[in-house]
């Protein structure tokens, strides 16, 4: 057998060994193993950003966020529409749409933020601070 024959039946059946890996379904030892690897991903991209930030900072972020896909949410059901029916639209009409979502939901944010600072001044007219910090990540 030559040596470009021998190439050429390592390469067949690498070839055939790659094939059967990708068209076995994956078994339920190697979900887990993926799943836990992407959790553990997760969890220490979290841990980075809280040590880079701050547990506070972190945790008025992870609000905010959490606030900003909520009101997105109300805004799309009042439209009657989802994100698959924005995905659909063309790219112009995607845009536009887009542009006024986001000018709702700055206009929605600004009304919570400004009914907070409200209800903070009720609380305390003097702005003294009424008691130990709470973090309420929440929403």
């Amino acid at each position: 057998m030559s040596i470009s024959a021998i190439g050429a039946s390592v390469l067949g059946a690498l070839l055939r060994a790659v094939a059967d890996a990708v068209s076995k379904p994956a078994s339920a030892a190697d979900v887990a193993a993926m799943k836990a690897a992407e959790s553990k991903t997760k969890t220490q991209a979290t841990l980075d950003a809280i040590r880079e930030k701050g547990i506070y900072q972190w945790a008025q972020e992870v609000k905010a966020e959490k606030l900003k896909e909520k009101l997105r949410a109300e805004i799309l059901e009042s439209r009657g529409t989802s994100e698959g029916d924005l995905a659909k639209l063309d790219p112009k009409q995607r845009a536009s749409a887009e542009s006024s979502i986001a000018e709702e939901l700055a206009r929605r944010i600004k009304e919570a933020m400004l009914e907070m600072l409200e209800n903070q001044a009720k609380a305390d007219p003097e702005g003294k601070p009424s008691g130990p910090a709470i973090i309420d990540i929440k929403v």
